[in-house]
This record gives C-alpha cells, structure tokens and sequence, in this order.
C-alpha cells in the first residue's frame, strides 16, 4: 500500500498470487522459477538487512546463506502464502547469529535497527506520500531517530514491508499485542511531534 521510490518498479509487477505460484514451483526444482524469486525479493531484504548492520560483506554473506538453504532444501520447505514474512524472519535470524558471533554481549532486545544515511531513501518515509524539503526529510530522521529500535522495526515492517501486525509479530517474535503497542505508541510519538505529517495516515493505522 506504501511504499518508498526505491521498490517503485515492483509495485504493479507482482501480486501475492504469483509469489505463492513461483514459491510452489521454486519448491518442485525450477532453477528459474529460483532466479526469479532472488531477483523478485533480494533488493528490499537488502535494504531491511541494511538496517541491522553497515557490515556489507557480513549482510551479503548473510544474503547469500539465506537462498542457498532456500535451493538446498527446498524440498523440505513447506508451501506458504507468507513468503515475504518467511524471509525476513530468515535473513533477521542469519544477521542476528552472526552479530552475536563478533560481540558476545548482543542479545535479541540490544539487536539495534539502525538509522540509514541521509543519502538513502528510507523505509520510514514510505508514511509520506508528498515529496519533503530538505528540512522536512531531516526533520522526520530525527524524530524516527528517538524511538525505539523495536518501534522503528515494526514500522519498517508495517509501512515498507506492507505486513500485517500477526506477520510482524512472528518476525520480532512477540505476541500481536505487543506489535500494536509498538506500532502505536511510535506512531502516537511522531503525530505528538509532528501532527501535520501523520494525519494523513491516521485513518489507514486505526483501521488496522
């Protein structure tokens, strides 16, 4: 429903319908039913991924890890609608591990989902469908930057992704309760500091 610029060219070229159909036939064995689904899904788990860690060659070992063990064993992965939330809890649980491989004082709650540089295009402004100045953009980077890493997480997930709140639950391995509540009260926080920029998502959030 939103999403940022960088995934604008997949917008109209892919319905859930046809993830699950190439999922099924990436499971019977299609090698290019396989190259497709990296090709479809490589670019936003890089971008999600790029938010835990700056480390590209750790984040692209990790990526790589994640589709070969999708083609290794395929035959042992179950059909699912889900896919999209299938590999993000995936490729989160890989950065994870070897976060923790480098700094033996990481845990789950101390899994830091970092800001991205100005230059980006980041996931949080897919809240926005009007084009920010310069002050704006800065402006929303820093409120984004006083919430939680969970709470920006889950709004990454809700806003970028396009994942439902028992999806995202699964994925930070939490109940659905508890995303609500870091959906809202990070939502609830920017609309304090910024009322203007989150009226116009307020009607799709409580609806939800």
């Amino acid at each position: 429903m939103l999403k940022p610029d960088l995934s604008q060219k997949y917008q109209n070229a892919w319905e859930k319908t046809d993830e699950t159909l190439l999922w099924q036939q990436f499971r019977e064995g299609s090698p290019l039913a396989f190259q497709e689904l990296v090709q479809h899904f490589y670019r936003e788990l890089h971008f999600y991924g790029g938010r835990f860690t700056r480390d590209s060659d750790l984040l692209k070992d990790c990526l790589q890890d994640l589709f070969l063990d999708l083609w290794t064993y395929r035959a042992k992965i179950v059909q699912t609608q889900y896919i999209r939330p299938y590999l993000y809890k995936s490729l989160r649980r890989k950065i994870h591990r070897e976060v923790q491989r480098h700094s033996s004082v990481v845990n789950e709650d101390g899994f830091a989902f970092d800001d991205v540089s100005s230059e980006e295009i980041t996931a949080e402004q897919a809240l926005i469908r009007t084009e920010l100045s310069d002050y704006q953009t800065a402006r929303l980077n820093d409120l984004l930057a006083q919430l939680s890493d969970r709470q920006r997480e889950a709004i990454h997930l809700k806003f970028y992704g396009e994942l439902s709140n028992d999806e995202i639950a699964d994925i930070l391995a939490v109940n659905r309760q508890s995303v609500a509540n870091l959906l809202y009260r990070g939502l609830r926080r920017l609309r304090e500091s910024w009322p203007s920029l989150l009226s116009m998502i307020g009607y799709w959030f409580l609806g939800h």
